[in-house]
Parts: C-alpha cells; structure tokens; sequence
C-alpha cells in the first residue's frame, strides 16, 4: 500500500510538472513567437527542477516529503528531459557551444542512469556484506579490527606452535589491516584478496597445536570483517562518486544553459 501510495504522489508531481512545462511553452510562444525559445525555456525550467532533488538533501529534517518521492519525480523528469532536449536540439549538435552542451547532456544522462543503477543494486551489496554499519563509522571499525588482529598476532608471537601466525601477520596481513584498498578495488570491489589470505592462512594449520588453530581462526574472521568493512565503503563511496559527478555536471549543463539563452536572444530578434 505504501508503495502505491509513493507511486501515486510521484505520478501526481510528474503531472503537474508536465502541465506545467506544456503551459510555460505555450506561454513563451504566444509571447515570442518562436517555438525554439518555447521549447528552450521548457527545458530550462525542467532542468532548474531537476536540480530541486539536491536541495532536498541538504534538507534531510524538513518536512517536504520523503527523499524516495524527490528520487521517483527525479527520475521521471529526467525522462520528460530527455524528451524536451531531443525536441529542442535533436540528437546531433552543431557549433562548439552548442556541441559543449549536447556532450554534457548525453554524459549527465548517462551518469545519471548509472547513479540510478548504482543506488538501486547497493542495498543488496550492503547486506551481502556482513553487519551494516554507517558509513562514518566504518574508519572507527577499521581501527577496532586492526587492533584486534595486533593483538593475536602477539598472542601468537609467545607460542612456539602458534608463532606461523604471527609471521604470516608481519609479512602480509599487517598491511593488508592497516592500509588502504587499490584504487581498482574502490571502483570494482571483489572479494578475491580476501580469499588469498584466508587460504594462505589456512595453509599453516599443519604447524599449529590447539591454541595456535584456535588464533587463526579468529585471524581468519577478523579478515572477513576487514574485507566487509572496506567492501561496504567501496559501495558508499561509489554512490557519492556517481551523485557527485551528475549533480555538478547538472550544474555545468545549467551555466552553459543559460549562456546559450543570452546569445539566442542576442542574435535573434525575438526579444
């Protein structure tokens, strides 16, 4: 039902938008007379809409409706965007301002159909990965694992059937609890690294007595919740990346806008 009730609200909003885009164009071409400028000025406001979803965020206790209704109406004016641009420009451009501008409406197009995605897939991604956790939080948790794994390692280091562990600590797993992930991880992240160690690991349980197993296996835990926290930051980081990138190219696409407008008028005499 709540689903439905969302659905209705954003079809409501869509509708009332579209009315009024329609009655902005008309309006411009009853004044102007030139359907360019009618269709222009429709895409503008469309575009200035647009940009309404993140000024709601900076707002996440007003009371101006849920993000997820400012999302929908989002991505349906996007739609009637595209439809808008297409009608006004076509497909193709001519000229550098207006190819600038044709190339940064196809990029925010394409950026934003990959936030979309990317906002869409992340919930599942998140809870693949172990104990949800804020992302301002997870730096703090990094730490806290780290320190854990220090600790077994010195556990490990004062045991003559344990000590393996604390070497296969100092050589590999140090850096791999106290330094960053690779570039290439934050973009695509897999669990593959996570694997080696954990099966390297695995590897010296020949050397161990009870006590020494009983260390590498909480070594081998502390790997996945590592791994867990850094894949649950890959994730969020990547949904900033993609909302970052779309809204300033919004905001670029709107300056060279509004550029245009000024030099349409300039060598028109619809004016």
């Amino acid at each position: 039902m709540t689903s439905i009730r969302r659905l209705g609200k954003s079809l409501i909003a869509i509708t009332i938008a579209t009315v009024a885009c329609f009655g902005l164009q008309n309006f411009v071409t009853n004044r102007l007379g030139n359907e360019a400028f009618a269709s222009g000025y429709t895409l503008l406001a469309v575009i200035i809409a647009l940009t309404m979803l993140g000024a709601r965020k900076r707002f996440p206790g007003a009371n101006l409706g849920s993000v997820t209704i400012w999302q929908t109406t989002h991505h349906y004016l996007g739609i009637f965007c595209l439809i808008a641009y297409c009608s006004h420009a076509g497909i193709l451009a001519s000229g550098w301002l207006e190819s600038t501008l044709a190339a940064l409406f196809w990029t925010i197009l394409l950026t934003g159909f990959v936030s979309w995605y990317v906002n869409r897939s992340s919930p599942r991604l998140l809870r693949a990965a172990g104990q949800a956790i804020l992302r301002s939080d997870i730096p703090e948790a990094k730490m806290a694992v780290a320190e854990q794994a220090y600790q077994i390692a010195l556990s490990a280091a004062g045991s003559s059937k344990a000590f393996v562990v604390a070497d296969y600590y100092q050589s590999t797993l140090g850096t791999f609890f106290s330094s960053s992930r690779s570039l290439w991880y934050r973009i695509f992240p897999t669990g593959k690294r996570k694997r080696d160690l954990q099966y390297q690991l695995g590897e010296l349980t020949r050397y161990l007595d009870e006590k020494g197993m009983e260390l590498q296996g909480q070594m081998i835990n502390l790997i996945q919740r590592r791994d867990d926290l850094d894949f649950q930051s890959a994730i969020h980081n990547r949904i900033r990346f993609f909302a970052t990138i779309h809204t300033v190219l919004l905001g670029a696409f709107i300056v060279f806008t509004v550029g245009h407008v000024i030099v349409a008028h300039l060598y028109s005499s619809h004016w």
